[in-house]
């Protein structure tokens, strides 16, 4: 059932964050799923506005098979590579989560994940092994083989190249229009490494960042192009960026009108020197998009790092108490 996280009434279809940000992002059966059981959980707490239609999928590692099935077979096989195999419900609308746990947790505020993080990567030998293959082929030779290792893979199923198909089905050639979205990505630091992060960005990531003379340059061409209605950063945990904060206050300035994103990686928001990062978005009316790879807090610590899923959910707790999610609030 459509759950209203602010009242007791079913709203329209559009305004359901499950339904909307699937049919936006156009996503598959599995991926709606995934979306639905977490919108679910965090319909639950209350707190899903505070993830914006349109939030992009990551690709997942366990794919649909995380989603395991209750019947008996299932439940008693094991899957050491799927920690939530054959013990999570595939029944969605019973799935809530223990309000017993104490989930406000401000006592996580200040306290980096960082060390964690890269204690978390010596010990991870996949991570060892993309490491050095960078060493010993370089950046630009591995991201060429995984380019055609990709397309080889297509090619076996007989997918054709995006533009073949668009000539086949008789698309016009496309052509560009006025841009109405500028997005930019800050620096590849961030304190987390995920493991479907498709710019594999880490603590290590400390010199791929966003200087103060490149962010000025983003800020003149956003001054001189008045179609751009949207200024989308990313990165990395592009609040980690020292030019962060000054790219977003000036183009508050410049544009009150525009709409500006932060995509967040909500565990940031608990770093030292990070402690008024909630207010500094509020005040500068930052649209926040977040999100969690999966409603399973084992699942997503697996794929994120260790207590990540309950540092997610304190973080999007205190947005809350700073008005996000809340009708009415901006």
């Amino acid at each position: 059932r459509d759950v209203d996280p602010l009242g007791d009434t079913e709203p329209p279809p559009h305004q359901v964050p499950w339904k909307a940000m699937a049919s936006n992002m156009g996503c598959d059966k599995s991926s709606r799923l995934g979306i639905l059981l977490l919108s679910i959980v965090l319909l639950d707490l209350k707190i899903s506005a505070a993830f914006a239609p349109s939030t992009t999928c990551s690709p997942c590692r366990y794919s649909s098979r995380a989603f395991s099935t209750t019947d008996k077979t299932s439940s008693d096989q094991s899957r050491p590579d799927l920690p939530d195999y054959g013990k999570t419900p595939v029944d969605i609308e019973k799935i809530r989560l223990e309000k017993a746990k104490p989930w406000r947790r401000k006592d996580l505020f200040g306290n980096t994940l960082v060390e964690q993080t890269l204690s978390e990567l010596e010990n991870d030998a996949e991570f060892q092994a993309t490491t050095k293959r960078y060493e010993e082929m370089g950046a630009e030779k591995v991201s060429k083989e995984e380019r055609a290792i990709r397309r080889r893979a297509l090619n076996d199923i007989g997918t054709p190249s995006f533009l073949g198909l668009l000539k086949d089905r008789g698309v016009p050639a496309l052509t560009r229009k006025a841009p109405t979205v500028f997005q930019i990505n800050i620096g590849l630091f961030c304190n987390q490494a995920c493991a479907h992060c498709h710019v594999e960005s880490s603590p290590l990531k400390t010199q791929e960042q966003m200087t103060a003379k490149t962010a000025a340059q983003c800020l003149e061409l956003l001054k001189d192009t008045p179609s751009i209605t949207t200024l989308d950063i990313t990165g990395g945990a592009p609040e980690l960026n020292e030019n962060f904060r000054y790219l977003v206050r000036m183009a508050r300035t410049m544009r009150p009108d525009l709409e500006i994103i932060d995509r967040c990686n909500l565990t940031v928001l608990q770093e030292p020197g990070q402690e008024d990062l909630v207010d500094f978005l509020k005040d500068n009316h930052v649209r926040i998009i977040a999100s969690l790879p999966c409603y399973s807090e084992e699942n997503v610590d697996r794929q994120r790092g260790n207590g990540v899923f309950e540092r997610s959910i304190a973080a999007l707790l205190a947005l809350n108490e700073a008005g996000y999610g809340k009708s009415g609030s901006g």
